[in-house]
């Protein structure tokens, strides 16, 4: 029997059953990552895990080199001395930097990104260059390489990555002028600098939008709103079912197709083809060069992209509203790797288009917002720390470094961890939208 509904005439109009259908079974969240072809997604599973076997492997080597590399940097910090000459090389160092910063950057404030090319242009690539001459693989040359790109604790990493994230942010990137390669390719040049030695396919359209327009809602093809934060199974679960789509750049694709946006998409295809085309080119030079300093970095970066997703957005128990992106993402305060203000990581989602340096002053200003949203503040820890320690579940170091907006004791601090860790409640969540749905359709 058809149902029943009022038009904007008031007549009653029948409604169809199958259109009724239709409405009930419409999803608030795609089935599969930008609603793939299902024999497409059954076809490409079985790939994306040996893949991320791959990227797991080249993530733990690159990871012990950096610990290591931390090692040495903690026994050379022993020297009497030598911490104070090293701060002092490095502030002349970006007292130059800024001096050049101050004649061709748009924003002279930008200097740490400028600093952090030009000590990549020193290290890497030159390293890189010296082993295309000799092209024997040089073993040393090839650590050498890591060390420069990952660095100790991955802070040359961080640091790379934060730049090329905030250069991204900017319209046409740091550099005075415009950028014809941004109108080609979707991503400036200085951005495509920072991807390519740490391993990434260049995404600045994807990351500007379409994360930042779903603003980790249930269309973000980069949230992680299905999956329990402390459950090690979930994180291998979602690097097969969600990163290497993300990484491919096919979710972000399907979504720019779904809204018939040619740019994005042509974006998203040059994104592969500038990477993977080095690949191939270096490849057709030496295979072993390639696999050691392109393809093994694309592992290890998609594992780390995996875990930099997971962390940032990692609370979304509980969260009632889907689009509350305040209640999922991280704030991370005073850590140690905070390299641009990218702790401040709910400003950067409140106003993406906001200087780095203006993030703790936000940050201030919508305090409000984020208590009510019951947004979760840590102190003095990492990505990588937050990543660990939800792996290990380890509640109790976290509860010490949460920051609440209320007194609580640490017994409670615990348990709230607990429950914010869990999956979104998309089942309530879905639910809520069938209702919403059916009932805005039925007074149409």
């Amino acid at each position: 029997m058809a149902g029943i509904t009022v038009g904007q005439s008031g007549m009653l109009i029948e409604q169809e059953p199958d259109l009724r259908m239709s409405l009930y079974n419409a999803s608030l969240y795609p089935k599969r990552p930008g609603n793939v072809n299902p024999l497409l997604h059954a076809l490409l599973l079985p790939v994306f895990a040996v893949l991320v076997a791959f990227n797991t492997v080249a993530a733990g080597a690159i990871l012990l080199l950096s610990i290591l590399l931390q090692g040495g940097r903690r026994l050379l910090a022993l020297i009497p001395g030598l911490a104070t000459l090293g701060n002092g090389i490095v502030e002349r160092y970006h007292a130059l930097v800024q001096r050049l910063a101050n004649r061709i950057l748009k924003d002279p404030r930008d200097e740490p990104i400028l600093a952090a090319a030009i000590t990549l242009g020193l290290t890497a690539f030159p390293v890189l260059g010296l082993q295309l001459v000799l092209q024997e693989i040089v073993w040393p040359l090839v650590l050498a390489f890591y060390a420069f790109v990952y660095g100790p604790n991955i802070r040359a990493f961080v640091r790379s990555f934060s730049a090329m994230h905030q250069e991204g942010h900017r319209r046409g990137g740091i550099f005075k002028g415009d950028s014809r390669c941004e109108t080609w390719t979707g991503n400036t040049f200085l951005y495509i600098f920072f991807a390519v030695p740490l391993g990434l396919v260049p995404h600045a359209t994807a990351h500007l939008q379409q994360h930042h327009r779903e603003n980790t809602g249930p269309l973000d093809i980069y949230a992680t709103a299905r999956y329990n934060h402390a459950n090690a199974w979930h994180f291998m679960v979602y690097m097969v079912r969600e990163v290497m789509y993300q990484q491919f750049m096919i979710s972000p694709y399907l979504y720019f197709k779904s809204r018939r946006k040619t740019a994005q998409m042509r974006s998203m295809v040059m994104g592969n083809l500038i990477y993977f085309g080095l690949l191939a080119l270096l490849a057709l030079y030496s295979w072993q060069i390639a696999v050691l300093y392109m393809l093994i970095p694309w592992g290890a970066s998609n594992f780390l992209m995996g875990v930099i997703h997971w962390a940032q957005h990692a609370f979304y128990g509980g969260q009632q509203d889907p689009k509350d992106f305040m209640c999922n993402t991280t704030t991370l305060l005073e850590t140690p790797v905070n390299v641009l203000n990218e702790g401040y990581h709910v400003c950067h989602h409140h106003w993406a288009n906001v200087h780095w340096s203006e993030s703790p002053a936000l940050f201030e200003k919508i305090k409000p917002e984020m208590k009510a949203s019951r947004s979760m503040v840590f102190r003095d820890l990492s990505v990588l720390d937050l990543f660990l320690l939800m792996m290990l579940r380890r509640f109790d170091t976290l509860a010490a470094k949460l920051d609440w907006w209320e007194p609580m004791s640490h017994a409670e601090k615990v348990e709230l961890l607990k429950q914010r860790v869990q999956p979104a409640p998309i089942a309530e969540q879905e639910k809520d939208f069938h209702r919403h749905t059916l009932t805005k359709n039925a007074a149409a």
